[in-house]
């Protein structure tokens, strides 16, 4: 620890420098004991790795894939949706060319459905070869239950491997069958798709034929008969998949109607030589943020051991490590010199980073962002879909010029959790530290730059920290007092 008392004399100095005839007025007709004194302390602050374990995150993002890092292990990442329609969805039956046209009950057939997996985004291996695995669920994913927001749900409750498989489908994350003209337009949405059994589809506009004349409301009835599908991974290594959008997409055919909603009509077809007065037309239904999207993470033991290090600490995301932050608080109470009378004007923290050293070409990033949190809240704050409050929770940007994350004023943490102790027992201990966690973090802004959301970082990153138990880092403590 050190100590250094700064006058306010000497603060004056810039001032009346500028003006040898003016700057020292205030000070010379202030009475010695209005003069302020400034103390600077720095405290030793411990830190450590570790296992992040399951994260809240609800996202409306399915992260499918697998990805192995010499550093860090394997990662592996499935995700389970649900699929859902609008309040007023109707196949057009009115419409509907009918199985049989002459029949009195009409019967309506698909023409082909599909799942399809789209994605603007992805980690790793453009061109690695991976084979995906769709399943049907067995079971709700209920929304009430936050346990289905973390990352540690267990898919195999939720479906049957052995009766639910969809379908599989070999893909890569740049499809090289597309011409690059096309993959390079501005319309250009890549996915990935599967073929859908049309027996299913086929029961689902069954299901809204029944629901029609029963007057049930047939966004609920699907839900009920289609409970949603899990996503998984189960060959290929070297690349993650951001799919921001899953559709289930069912096809059939519709009569052509004239200007007047008359049919059917005649019309040509586009690349067709032949009349016809029917046309394929086709009905989605998506994964949005009315359903819940649950990600499901792997880590493998790797990641057990670099939270042993104590040379340095580490940060991976996502659901991998965190940085734990012991800070002094009951040093600082009862330091010499102590500040308990004083008034805190700065609390400064910064954590360094190490410059990267590996070559991979697909190698992690460092987070753009750290929150600093509370280890007392740290679900909490996710769960309630919290903002940084400047007091227990704090953001750091990434700065490239510096190699640091740095939390430039913590003053009302340290005041805080002095207030709280003292309430709570009246005494503060000298060994009494507030453990705080750092987070790697996603944020958005809204037009105008303002904070609207903080979430756990699901891309696969990582940095690595100065600190660990042999290197303590420095906490920087400004406080001021009136001069006695």
């Amino acid at each position: 620890m050190k100590v250094k008392y700064l006058w306010a004399s000497l603060l004056a100095f810039v001032l009346f420098s500028c003006d040898d005839t003016t700057g020292t007025l205030g000070l010379d007709m202030m009475p010695d004991s209005d003069k302020i004194a400034l103390g600077a302390h720095t405290f030793d602050v411990s830190t450590e790795t570790m296992l992040a374990g399951p994260v809240f995150a609800k996202t409306s993002m399915g992260y499918l894939g697998k990805y192995t890092d010499p550093e860090f292990g394997s990662f592996d990442a499935d995700f389970l949706t649900q699929l859902t329609c609008t309040d007023k969805f109707e196949f057009p039956l009115d419409r509907m060319v009918p199985v049989d046209p002459k029949a009195d009950q009409k019967e309506y057939e698909a023409t082909a459905a599909s799942i399809n997996l789209y994605y603007t985004s992805y980690f790793g291996d453009s061109l690695n070869v991976c084979r995906l695995s769709v399943y049907e669920l067995n079971k709700e994913l209920v929304k009430q239950n936050q346990n289905n927001y973390y990352t540690n749900i267990d898919p195999a409750q939720y479906y049957d491997s052995t009766n639910g498989l969809i379908a599989k489908k070999a893909y890569s994350a740049v499809d090289l069958s597309i011409s690059e003209a096309t993959r390079k337009g501005s319309t250009f949405y890549p996915s990935v798709g599967v073929n859908f059994p049309l027996d299913k589809a086929n029961g689902f506009i069954k299901l809204f034929q029944t629901s029609k004349a029963q007057g049930k409301n047939f966004k609920d009835e699907f839900a009920k008969a289609f409970k949603g599908i899990y996503v998984k991974c189960d060959n290929g290594d070297g690349t993650v998949l951001y799919v921001d959008q899953v559709h289930l997409n069912i096809s059939f055919k519709v009569y052509a109607t004239d200007s007047l909603g008359h049919f059917p009509i005649k019309r040509k077809q586009a690349g067709y030589t032949t009349i016809d007065s029917t046309y394929t037309t086709t009905a989605t239904f998506g994964s949005t943020k009315e359903v819940i999207q649950a990600n499901r993470f792997k880590n493998d033991k790797t990641l057990e051991d670099l939270a042993k290090i104590s040379d340095y600490t580490l940060i991976k995301s996502p659901a991998g490590l965190f940085t734990k932050v012991k800070l002094p608080i009951g040093e600082i109470w009862n330091s010499p010199d102590s500040v308990k009378n004083d008034t805190l004007n700065s609390v400064k923290l910064s954590f360094n980073a190490y410059n990267k050293t590996e070559e991979s070409k697909f190698g992690m990033s460092a987070p753009n962002y750290l929150l600093m949190v509370r280890a007392k809240d740290l679900n909490t704050f996710f769960e309630d879909n919290l903002l940084t409050n400047n007091i227990t929770s704090f953001l750091a940007a990434y700065s490239s010029t510096t190699n640091q994350y740095t939390f430039t004023n913590i003053t009302r943490l340290i005041s805080t959790s002095i207030a709280e102790k003292k309430k709570a027992s009246g005494a503060i201990q000298e060994n009494f530290t507030e453990d705080m966690v750092l987070v790697p973090v996603s944020v958005a802004f809204d037009s105008n730059s303002n904070l609207i959301s903080i979430r756990h970082d699901l891309k696969p990153g990582y940095v690595k920290l100065k600190g660990g138990e042999n290197n303590k880092l420095k906490l920087e403590v400004i406080h001021s007092r009136l001069k006695k």
